[in-house]
């Protein structure tokens, strides 16, 4: 009988706990949904990055979602069901039947991207594509993924298993490790 109240002590600690969640989004709501609710009180975060766009006769530097559809949430489980009920709010992104939590070493490694310089130049070539790597100085620091291309420079994938998203990323060659060979 006590290990019953034991977990159920748990349990309830866990839903009581801040936690990572994703929500999806109506497509180009994203700014929209995040000021909303961070309005109702929610610790809401989107993801921007600087990209170039071209028009007909210019182009021009504009903010845009990270990743298309998704604001991420610091909630407690219990307050997810209010969050979800913000308008332009599509669902919540699940995994395994539950609301996905992100981990919170996921969210630091999206911001130290963010964060962190654009692009390296690389000169050594001793990577093939699929080859696990580790990232082992700068912001990345013990970021594990697998070797993508390179076009003069080295990319670096870096998968967020819980959104099923991929982010590619460019660091020196003298920055990354192999873990593993490729498997041919």
């Amino acid at each position: 009988m006590e290990w019953t109240y034991c977990l159920n002590q748990h349990i309830i600690a866990e839903i009581m706990s801040l936690h990572w969640y994703a929500l999806y989004t109506r497509p180009r709501f994203e700014k929209k949904v995040v000021e909303r609710l961070q309005a109702a009180g929610f610790d809401a975060w989107l993801p921007m990055q600087t990209v170039v766009r071209q028009w007909s006769d210019r182009k021009k530097k504009v903010e845009v979602p990270l990743f298309n559809s998704y604001v991420f949430i610091r909630a407690k489980l219990q307050d997810l069901y209010h969050a979800v009920q913000t308008d332009g709010v599509a669902r919540t992104v699940h995994f395994n039947g539950a609301p996905a939590v992100i981990r919170d070493e996921q969210i630091e490694l999206i911001r130290k991207i963010l964060i962190g310089p654009d692009a390296f130049d690389v000169r050594e070539r001793s990577f093939a594509k699929g080859d696990q790597v580790k990232v082992t100085h700068g912001p990345l620091k013990d970021s594990t993924g697998r070797w993508i291309n390179w076009r003069g420079k080295k990319r670096v994938c870096l998968e967020l298993e819980q959104l099923s998203q991929v982010i590619l990323v460019e660091v020196p060659a003298a920055y990354i490790e192999k873990i593993t060979a490729r498997e041919e």
